[in-house]
């Protein structure tokens, strides 16, 4: 019996997607992988999620879903079972006056915002996709972006999880009955987490090292943090699957605390001779309570200076300079005027090529954010024909970062990636870096590959680094997952 056949027992024929040029069209998400599904199907319910993951143990053929497909590091492509879930999980439910938002997995980010607005409210993870990225894998990547930090990304305001292991059992945290069930129906997974929580509470430099490692954002591997931050095993696993891109268990629905949406904002591009003394300026910058500081060098700004209304200064910017959007984010207009104050009295600290200008303007502000999330694709519609975008994203800590920078630049020199390019959110030392390689040769293969061995080695064994920071570990950093994190941890990681 062929696969269409075989699926048609759990799902209508209109839900399932074989065709090759079906197929085909799902073979890509917003990354450079490509595998071609052998099915796409469209679930509408739990049962039949369920009945997908009886199918996938008893046909040995992998199951990965997909909500936005936004991910550029391959996460959500396979040469297995495709589960569309962008079309009938997009319910959403807003409590407690908008402290709490209830969320399926196939909803934006932004809409989700959008019922939020009016109790000015917003979810933490803020990625520069969130127009397009889904509640699903932004929870699955632990996505964090622009404001949220560490202390607002996906793992640390999720409140309860609904989610369904691959033998297709669910677990819902909101229900104390759950704790009681989890121990008598999985007891081998409930003895497990116990044993790995007791085991890195004894471990003194095992402990410790996880928690330090957190202290950037990171999101390489499972979160392991989740075994020092919780205690009873049902809460460990539903925080594990924040960051687990899918792989222990399907996320049905999520209920999330609540950040504000503050009203009061004041923006500026801040312009400095080089991108060193850019990130000279990230402490003050963090110390006079900045909200967003956005890093932008030379080369990213080239590709967006053409672009009508922004600031002619950046024509004229040296070749060598940079530049940080920066926000200052306040719930009163009077906390928001001393704060700006307080900042533009200490300027003599900076060194800045123009004195800054900050606006209050909604549309102004609103362009300058467009522009910076828009920076990607632009950069990627002036690229080489025949070459592959690759974006890398990397954190270090703030103080070190323009350091580290420095020595990503000497790298891109050696590997003659000539047109690579740094942005990103410089608040909280993560930057993101782009290249164009054409893989048209085995040389220009293996030159990518050594690239990356030295990125490797001076994130994780100069800088002590975060190798992946928001978007998930992926298809290019999985083989270095033990790298940053040693065997012991890496061990324990793969008993889950």
């Amino acid at each position: 019996m062929d696969i269409q056949k075989q699926l048609e027992e759990i799902l209508p024929a209109d839900r399932i997607k074989t065709r090759l040029i079906d197929v085909l069209s799902f073979a890509a998400d917003a990354g450079f992988y490509t595998l071609t599904p052998k099915a796409v199907v469209q679930p509408v319910n739990e049962q039949e999620i369920i009945k997908l993951f009886h199918f996938s143990n008893a046909q040995f053929i992998p199951i990965v879903f997909r909500t936005g497909g936004t991910s550029l590091s391959g996460q959500s492509i396979t040469d297995g079972i495709l589960v569309d879930l962008s079309q009938f999980w997009d319910r959403v439910k807003i409590e407690n006056e908008g402290a709490l938002v209830r969320v399926q997995p196939g909803i934006t980010g932004a809409m989700v915002n959008t019922y939020l607005k009016k109790y000015k409210r917003k979810i933490g993870p803020d990625p520069a996709s969130i127009n397009s990225a889904m509640m699903g894998g932004i929870l699955s990547n632990n996505s964090s972006g622009m404001c949220c930090g560490v202390v607002q990304n996906s793992y640390h305001t999720v409140k309860h999880i609904r989610f369904i292991l691959p033998d297709g059992k669910s677990f819902n945290t909101e229900v104390e009955g759950d704790y009681i069930r989890f121990e008598n129906e999985c007891p081998d997974l409930y003895n497990l987490l116990i044993s790995i929580r007791s085991r890195l509470e004894t471990d003194t430099v095992l402990h410790e090292r996880i928690r330090q490692k957190y202290r950037i954002k990171n999101t390489v591997g499972y979160s392991v943090n989740a075994f020092i931050d919780f205690q009873h095993p049902l809460d460990i696993l539903a925080h594990l699957l924040i960051g687990a891109e899918g792989t222990l268990a399907f996320i049905a629905e999520t209920v999330m605390n609540t950040v504000p949406d503050y009203q009061f904002k004041s923006t500026a591009m801040l312009y400095f001779p080089d991108i060193y003394t850019a990130c000279q300026a990230l402490v003050p910058l963090n110390n006079a309570g900045a909200r967003a500081v956005e890093l932008m060098d030379r080369a990213s700004l080239y590709a967006i200076e053409n672009m009508p209304n922004l600031p002619s200064v950046i024509k004229e910017l040296p070749s060598g300079a940079s530049a940080l959007l920066v926000e200052f984010q306040e719930t009163t207009y009077a906390e928001l005027e001393e704060k700006v104050n307080m900042f533009l009295q200490d300027l003599t600290r900076l060194s800045l090529l123009h004195a800054p200008v900050f606006t209050s303007n909604p549309k102004e502000q609103e362009y300058f954010w467009k522009v910076r999330k828009g920076l990607f694709p632009s950069v990627g519609a002036v690229r080489k024909s025949g070459s592959t975008v690759i974006l890398e994203d990397v954190a270090f800590p703030v103080a070190r970062l323009g350091d580290a920078i420095t020595d990503l630049q000497h790298l891109f020199k050696k590997y003659a990636y000539h047109n690579a390019i740094i942005f990103g959110h410089a608040r909280d030392g993560n930057i993101h870096f782009l290249i164009t390689p054409e893989f048209n040769s085995p040389e220009e293969v293996t030159r990518y590959d050594l690239f990356m061995g030295d990125v490797v080695n001076l994130v994780v064994n100069k800088y002590d680094g975060a190798l992946k920071a928001e978007h998930g570990t992926g298809r290019n950093m999985a083989p270095f997952v033990e790298t940053e994190w040693g065997g012991e941890i890496y061990e324990l990681m793969k008993q889950l």
